[in-house]
């Protein structure tokens, strides 16, 4: 029994192994990724006679990311003027292969697509709105049939929609949350910096959850936000060297956002004095406060130039 279990199994394992079919070449080189090559140079220096002898007459476009089933294909014509809107309506725009990935071409031997040549693209596409200043630096995946007269005729597009969200948004007035002059999360930042210009630390950190973390232009900017303990270490040591001599608030507002975190934002005057020498320096300081329902700080960020002190 153990023989025949064996046998079988070494049967059925040699049919999974045979299930390999060859159907196609890839390549790294081809003149097929040439003409997306050419296509590119085309569009980025707005050569438009260059582009439309690439494009076949019945090129047909499609977005991988449409769900409607009844949407019709991008004709040639079509196709063209939205590359010229792009160079039109946004700056420095730009398309290109990306830099840690290259196309493919390959040649099928499957009759539904061996007509063409199918190039395989990682791209990059870059710009910024002329009207809004939206950044568009995303990358895309898109998929084209060449023909043997070295013409694009299909072409079918996977990328990120949201800039263009962000765009579409930025050409009108869109409100976002309120802003309030008085708050008890006011209240609770007020009370706190000021417990820092009389050197009251339990007072200042009861303002805060034991989860809170501390951000700001002291830290790196891929570097983790600091917690709690590692804070006060920190401020512990810039207190060794400095005394407070003064908190002055010149503006604060809390900000209740729809579309993300609300924050209390607060601009103080800050007046130091440097132990060693008796120094005294007139600082600017922009904080920002995150809040959970509790009503205590989960987030500060600071945000001051240090070189002031030197």
């Amino acid at each position: 029994m153990k023989i025949k279990l064996t046998l079988v199994t070494l049967a059925l394992c040699s049919g999974l192994f045979a299930q390999k079919k060859k159907n196609g070449t890839i390549y790294i080189e081809h003149p097929a990724i040439d003409v997306i090559n050419q296509m590119y140079e085309a569009v980025n220096t707005k050569d438009s006679l260059k582009l439309a002898s690439l494009i076949a007459d019945d090129f047909k476009g499609y977005s991988g990311e449409e769900m409607n089933k009844d949407a019709e294909a991008t004709t040639k014509e079509e196709f063209l003027q939205n590359v010229s809107a792009w160079q039109t309506y946004n700056r420095y725009f730009t398309l290109k292969q990306t830099d840690n990935g290259y196309p493919d071409a390959v040649e099928y031997k499957d009759e539904t697509f061996s007509s063409l040549t199918w190039v395989y693209a990682w791209e990059k596409m870059t710009g910024i709105g002329g009207t809004t200043g939206v950044k568009f630096n995303q990358p895309r995946h898109v998929q084209y049939g060449v023909t043997d007269e070295n013409q694009i005729v299909f072409v079918r597009i996977y990328q990120n929609q949201m800039p263009f969200t962000e765009s579409w948004r930025s050409q009108r007035k869109l409100k976002d949350g309120q802003i309030y002059s008085h708050h008890p999360n006011i209240n609770t930042v007020r009370k706190a910096i000021h417990a820092l210009e009389f050197n009251d630390m339990d007072a200042f950190y009861e303002a805060f959850a034991d989860t809170a973390q501390f951000d700001g232009l002291f830290n790196d900017w891929d570097n983790d936000p600091l917690n709690k303990e590692d804070f006060k270490a920190l401020q512990m040591e810039f207190l060794a060297s400095y005394t407070v001599n003064s908190f002055d608030c010149a503006w604060i507002k809390y900000y209740e956002f729809d579309s993300q975190r609300d924050y209390v934002q607060s601009w103080w005057r800050v007046s130091l004095t440097r132990k060693s020498d008796k120094k005294v320096t007139v600082i600017p300081v922009m904080l920002n406060h995150g809040f959970n329902d509790e009503g205590k700080i989960v987030r500060q960020n600071e945000l001051w130039n240090q070189a002031k002190l030197d």
